[in-house]
């Protein structure tokens, strides 16, 4: 699957009506994420000249595309206050200069590069399958159009009808930007420092693996589980636990969702994280979120971050663990293999195991009885390993294979069974 397109598809319901859009009002794109748009008041102090220059600058170098790139920004670009003036018509011309380059640069697309070759950054695994460096790149035309509006409606903060419009970047920095995602295969989320995650709107950064639409399934299947089971007196007010937290998507939504179904006994979640990088960008959407006194983020290595946390048990695990085999990490595609980080891309181990192996081995230890697990997983073949694994230690019941929105086996849940058979549990059952 492309990387933009599995984004793009799966919101086409989730579209605003924004007038902004009738500048390509004939344009196909199949969808843009629902933005969550904040109320600033637009006292623009700033007044620009109406002169419009229409030569924008579409150098490939790192200097002239990255001018606007400002790592230290913590504000995803739709929440920006607005702070220079301009006219739809204006807009509409640089809108243009940005479609023809799209066209100019397709040639370029057209031919999968794989990976991380031409970067010294390591790759950051592309959730989904092998991408054949034999085949034309994912990323078409019309799905760069489509990045095209979702940028600009995170520009443009008036959404009126009147001509005049407010900005949250000039003209010199939108090419800037523009120039850094053709270029450089630079991932749009990276740029605009935004991703939509079910309810939430989350700030992202090159530190954490931009959140993808299937992985939103894990919220479904914990909430289907916590209507049936999860309101047991012995689990309502246990905490839930995000096993590699990243950017905190699951975590963030499932706090949220958990909110609004125990509003009494507001169970908490735990979220873990080897990379102190990506502990940092999930504090900072917890504390956007205002989720300070529900997440709790924690340091370390899968379960080795809960050491200080003796005995605790947990009503439901849930993880989005690196999973994609270490030979296919090698050869994604260059949004995905240059920008993103390895350490939540690549599962290492056997079939890209490694990680699942020692998430499958351990849970049983932190889940109380008739507790809930939900992992992602590569697909195929490596979901089959982990059905298996979980099933064979005889500690779980209703272990199941899931579907994403294309049909992949791309999820294993399980419930954890009675507390004397978990006793009587011995891990050599695990490598049986």
């Amino acid at each position: 699957w492309s990387f933009l397109l599995s984004l793009v598809k799966h919101h086409h319901h989730h579209r605003m009506n924004n007038p902004l859009l009738v500048l390509n009002a004939s344009s196909s794109s199949s969808s843009l994420f629902h933005r969550r748009r904040c109320s600033y008041s637009h006292n623009n102090n700033n007044k620009k000249s109406r002169t419009f220059c229409c030569s924008f600058s579409s150098s490939s170098s790192s200097s002239s595309s990255s001018s606007y790139v400002d790592e230290k920004t913590l504000i995803p670009l739709n929440e920006r206050k607005a702070t220079f003036d301009s006219t739809r018509e204006e807009l509409k011309r640089w809108q243009t200069w940005a479609k023809e380059k799209i066209t100019k640069s397709k040639g370029a697309f057209s031919s999968f590069d794989g990976g991380n070759k031409d970067s010294g950054q390591q790759s950051h695994h592309h959730r989904h399958h092998h991408h054949d460096t034999t085949n034309n790149d994912p990323v078409d035309e019309q799905s760069l159009v489509t990045e095209l509006e979702w940028l600009l409606e995170d520009v443009v903060a008036n959404e009126g009808k009147s001509d005049d419009i407010s900005m949250r970047m000039n003209f010199d920095q939108l090419t800037a930007l523009w120039n850094k995602r053709i270029n450089d295969r630079y991932p749009i989320q990276y740029l605009t420092k935004s991703s939509q995650f079910r309810t939430v709107s989350l700030y992202v950064a090159p530190g954490v693996l931009i959140p993808r639409p299937e992985t939103e399934l894990l919220i479904d299947f914990a909430y289907q589980h916590v209507k049936i089971y999860g309101k047991k007196e012995h689990l309502k007010e246990l905490p839930w636990l995000d096993l590699g937290t990243g950017s905190g998507a699951i975590a963030c939504a499932l706090a949220t969702e958990l909110k609004d179904m125990f509003s009494k006994t507001n169970p908490g979640v735990y979220a873990t994280d080897f990379s102190k990088e990506a502990l940092e960008i999930a504090k900072i959407n917890v504390e956007r979120l205002r989720l300070n006194d529900t997440v709790s983020l924690l340091h370390g290595s899968w379960f080795d971050a809960l050491r200080e946390h003796n005995g605790i048990k947990f009503a439901g695990i849930v993880s989005n663990p690196p999973y994609i085999p270490s030979d296919v990490a090698a050869n994604l595609q260059p949004e995905v293999g240059r920008h993103e980080p390895m350490s939540a891309l690549d599962g290492r181990g056997e079939l890209g195991m490694g990680d699942l192996d020692v998430i499958c081995e351990f849970s049983h230890e932190y889940l109380a009885p008739g507790g809930f697990l939900a992992l992602e997983t590569h697909g195929g073949e490596q979901a089959l390993r982990v059905w298996e694994k979980l099933w064979k230690t005889n500690l779980y019941e209703d272990v199941r294979v899931r579907s994403d929105y294309a049909g992949v086996d791309r999820f294993v849940t399980a419930r954890l069974i009675d507390a004397k058979k978990v006793h009587r549990f011995s891990n050599t059952s695990l490598k049986d």
